[in-house]
């Protein structure tokens, strides 16, 4: 963690998950503080994602403890709707209700989760469409927009609920590549907005521009962690630089 940011927001210790007779988490040690956008990055299987869905125990971890904002999030009486609330997480699918427009998808959760009245939430959430760059398209549906929009709504979604961390899985993968600009684009403007952030992505330039820390996961464990020139540009390990030659092949 960077001295700015004394405050962890996200503690794993030795973290592990196995899928019956596999194990893909194998002991992550991991700190994040607050306003630290931090990428993980890694060959396919290395761990990555079932890390990420960990930290909200969309998997449940075979072992170790995760706090977040300093709750325990692998406490045995942990009311999981409330811990959900603080962490905001945008997918590699988009997962938008089709029958509601742009606007009914962030009003949504503000509405339920939140219980804000119709007026407080709509206004709050065509904030949150201003954000990243939607507020045109309070209207549409999202079969109306493209892949692009609806990702950018689903991260309006997220933000709207006003999470101590987001959580993206690889956000960028299920986009056409002219389309994952502007989604990037939307991240790189969270973190100014001082979000913590913990990027799973195989989008190396935006980890080398945008990281305070790179994490390389191999084998369902941390390999290296360090700033995103330790990591991407002058790696020490030779499997980190096969990686970043395939990356950049």
């Amino acid at each position: 963690m960077t001295a700015a940011s004394p405050e962890t927001i996200v503690s794993i210790e030795g973290l592990r998950k196995s899928f019956g007779q596999v194990e893909v988490l194998r002991g992550v040690d991991l700190k994040v503080g607050k306003g630290e956008a931090v990428v993980i990055v890694g060959s396919s299987g290395s761990g990555k994602s079932t890390c990420l869905r960990c930290i909200n125990r969309l998997e449940e971890p075979t072992a170790g403890m995760i706090r977040v904002g300093g709750q325990e999030v692998t406490g045995p009486k942990v009311d999981l709707d409330k811990l959900r609330r603080g962490i905001g997480m945008v997918f590699q699918g988009i997962h938008l209700y089709p029958h509601k427009t742009a606007l009914g998808n962030v009003t949504l959760a503000l509405r339920k989760v939140v219980g804000l009245g119709k007026e407080e939430a709509e206004a709050k959430a065509r904030h949150h469409l201003e954000v990243v760059g939607l507020a045109h398209k309070a209207d549409a549906y999202p079969a109306e927009l493209s892949g692009g929009q609806q990702q950018r709504v689903g991260i309006a979604r997220a933000m709207a609920l006003e999470p101590q961390v987001m959580l993206f899985d690889e956000p960028t993968s299920a986009l056409d590549p002219e389309l994952v600009g502007e989604v990037l684009n939307v991240m790189v403007r969270t973190k100014e907005m001082g979000m913590t952030m913990i990027v799973v992505t195989h989008e190396m330039k935006f980890a080398r521009d945008v990281a305070d820390r790179v994490v390389f996961m191999d084998h369902g464990a941390i390999l290296a962690e360090g700033t995103p020139q330790e990591i991407l540009v002058n790696p020490q390990h030779q499997r980190i630089r096969d990686f970043v030659m395939r990356s950049h092949g």
